[in-house]
């Protein structure tokens, strides 16, 4: 079961872990196309690779050159990944362009940035100006503004011989964020294997969860996560925590056979179980509601693949609630979607989680690929 779901999610786009599958050496998902340098220089007809520069052709004229931020800049991550793209400068060594690669960033995200003009923010500076010229990052997707920024320094410094630092927090706070989630990880893995010993802090835990995890760390498990981790790779170091929650959500119930992301680690279960103290009496479903709803998640989650394996290209984190937790890059239909099920959870007892979550779904199958009946 496993390694069907893998092959679901890695075959349409012939990746795994960053890989080509068609060839012996793999193939950067970073690599730049003719297409993508005809964003740039229109008139390009084929690019030679002199080095680290592209040299772009009109025929037999040379109308430019570019910089590919990948893979020297592929460690400074945005929303869910790198977010290369290739700068290109025309003769005169000015900015012509900048073309976005291949990326998992959410389409909202990039959508956004394009419609504010951001990746014609550098053009007609001169190669040297550019290390000097202040570019904002864009409200509503600054995380992955905020890479494609340090990501054109990073690169741009690298080709002029100028160290140019990555901007990161500060290893104190560093310390405090990896302190605390480790000490959720403990807290949550002593409540899964002594339920009763610790149910008195099972509130407080919630809690934390929500206000650490959730809205600080920005650190849960989420369809497109697992899908972009299995076909691009992931930087473990800079997402340790998030893999460790992972790995740990996989082994830990094949061993036990018992749920432990949904009911101990995941912020909007949490918030959905805290919500529902608020009425203690829920609403008493009709039995044909019942029993529509109790494999409605299965169905959504075969649809949700069936979609995948059919190549059909729709935007996956507007499909669940949990990136509303980074409410200031988050699109608006996941809010509505995140607030909607937090107001349900008051009368339906984690409605999300129950009825609907293909992430659930998917921890669910591999926990439990055929469901005992008896």
């Amino acid at each position: 079961m496993v390694i069907l779901l893998l092959g679901v999610i890695v075959l349409p786009k012939k990746e795994f872990w960053g890989y080509g599958m068609l060839s012996d050496k793999g193939s950067l998902r970073s690599e730049v196309s003719l297409e993508q340098v005809k964003e740039v220089f229109k008139n390009a007809s084929h690019y030679e690779v002199d080095k680290d520069r592209w040299i772009v052709f009109s025929d037999s004229i040379e109308i430019g050159w570019g910089l590919n931020t990948s893979p020297i800049s592929d460690s400074i991550i945005g929303f869910s990944s790198s977010v290369p793209v290739f700068i290109g400068f025309d003769n005169h060594d000015c900015v012509a362009g900048i073309a976005l690669l291949q990326n998992t960033e959410s389409k909202d995200f990039i959508v956004k940035l394009k419609e504010v003009g951001f990746f014609d923010s550098w053009n007609n500076l001169k190669l040297k100006d550019v290390l000097n010229t202040n570019v904002d990052a864009i409200t509503g997707a600054t995380l992955t503004s905020d890479a494609v920024i340090q990501s054109i320094n990073h690169r741009v410094g690298f080709f002029l011989n100028k160290e140019v630092k990555i901007p990161k927090s500060s290893e104190f706070l560093d310390l405090v964020r990896w302190g605390l989630g480790l000490i959720l990880l403990i807290s949550s893995l002593m409540q899964f294997f002594f339920p009763k010993i610790f149910k008195p802090f099972r509130i407080l835990h919630q809690v934390l969860l929500i206000v650490i995890l959730g809205f600080w760390l920005g650190s849960f498990l989420s369809v497109v996560l697992i899908m972009n981790w299995a076909t691009y790779g992931v930087d473990v170091f800079s997402r340790i925590l998030t893999f460790t929650i992972l790995v740990i959500s996989i082994l830990l119930p094949l061993i036990t056979n018992k749920a432990y992301y949904c009911s101990y680690m995941c912020p909007y279960g949490a918030c959905q179980e805290l919500m529902g103290k608020v009425r203690k009496k829920k609403i008493v479903l009709p039995s044909n509601v019942r029993i529509f709803l109790s494999n409605l998640r299965e169905k959504i989650f075969a649809v949700l693949i069936l979609l995948l394996l059919l190549g059909v290209s729709f935007d996956l984190t507007n499909i669940e609630p949990f990136s509303a937790f980074m409410f200031k890059t988050a699109s608006i239909p996941v809010i509505i979607l995140a607030v909607i099920f937090v107001i349900l959870s008051i009368f339906v007892p984690r409605p999300w989680c129950n009825y609907f979550c293909p992430t659930g779904q998917f921890l669910e199958i591999i926990r439990k690929p055929i469901k005992n009946k008896s």
